[in-house]
């Protein structure tokens, strides 16, 4: 293996490391549940002894005294924001996701070539640890299921607040005159959605403790359907004001589909972050998924509705 691709390989890993070793440190500070604060002080002595491993072929010898990048310093400072909207259950999945992706590059690295054997076993160490670290959180985890089971509540709510609303203004904005008239069909299509939402939620949590209190093995769900509905409810009317909200300012036709998309967009992106974390899947894959279905509905929503006024010359005024 060329120094170059070697002195890459080191870099890299030591930049994670010493990312995993600020999140825990910044995790611990900030922490109040004393089980989760005492866990990610164990994995934080862990993760710096890590970074000095790697540290040590860069020629740094003191990781706590080094500063740190600011991609890694807005990293921690995400999390802390995490904590405090999203609560310990979700925390602990992001956590517990991060442990995964590393032990997975640690894999790939061990089964690789060019690599001495002496390091070759401190690596097969660390992949230990890092095994260790994925374990001792997913047990946490699975401690705040419950928990984390609004929080998927609370993003699918806002996702087909913001997917649905959106399509409906878009459409309409095409062949209406006034703000006035989109934002009202906006508000209308946002409170019959909120109300089915919240419905369906309620009915889906209630039918699966029915079903799970039929098997004697199986454990109930201890979740609430009336919270299932409220935080599902909810949220999917704060995506549709999302979606409607340029129409309520005034904004007509074209501009406001325009401001409507966007504000779409960056919201829809942050709450696929949020789906893919949860469901273990590809963030960058969600969030394209996620903006092309979405764009791609209001895009046929709103040609539809401009041929209509075009082609038959229906105008709502």
């Amino acid at each position: 293996m060329a120094r170059g691709r070697i002195r890459r390989i080191e870099e890299e890993f030591f930049r994670d490391e010493l990312s995993d070793y600020a999140l825990y440190e910044s995790t611990e500070r900030h922490e109040r549940d004393p089980v989760l604060k005492r866990l990610v002080g164990r994995l934080k002595e862990t993760e710096l002894k890590h970074a000095r491993f790697w540290g040590s072929f860069l020629g740094i010898n003191d990781i706590t005294k080094a500063r740190m990048p600011l991609p890694i310093r807005a990293k921690v400072y995400l999390y802390v924001i995490v904590r405090r909207f999203l609560g310990i259950a979700f925390v602990t999945k992001l956590l517990e996701r991060h442990e995964s992706e590393g032990l997975n590059g640690y894999k790939m690295l061990e089964e690789g070539r060019g690599l001495s054997a002496s390091t070759r076993a401190r690596i097969r160490s660390i992949i230990k640890d890092e095994e260790e670290h994925e374990g001792a959180l997913l047990k946490q985890t699975q401690k705040h299921e419950l928990m984390l089971n609004y929080t998927r509540s609370i993003v699918f709510g806002i996702n087909d607040g913001l997917v649905e609303v959106l399509a409906v203004v878009a459409g309409v904005a095409m062949v209406a005159t006034t703000s006035l008239v989109v934002a009202l069909t906006g508000i209308i299509v946002g409170i019959s959605g909120t109300l089915s939402m919240a419905a369906g939620a309620y009915l889906s949590s209630k039918s699966e403790r029915v079903v799970e209190s039929s098997f004697r093995n199986r454990k109930i769900s201890r979740t609430s359907p009336r919270r299932e509905a409220y935080y599902t409810g909810a949220f999917y009317l704060i995506g549709a004001l999302v979606a409607t909200y340029p129409f309520i300012l005034g904004a007509t036709s074209y501009l406001g589909v325009v401001e409507s998309v966007i504000s779409v967009s960056i919201v829809l992106s942050m709450a696929s972050v949020l789906i893919a974390i949860m469901s273990d899947t590809s963030i960058r894959r969600r969030v394209l998924e996620m903006l092309a279905i979405s764009l791609g509905t209001a895009f046929v929503t709103a040609l539809i509705g401009f041929a209509v006024r075009t082609v038959f010359g229906v105008v709502i005024t």
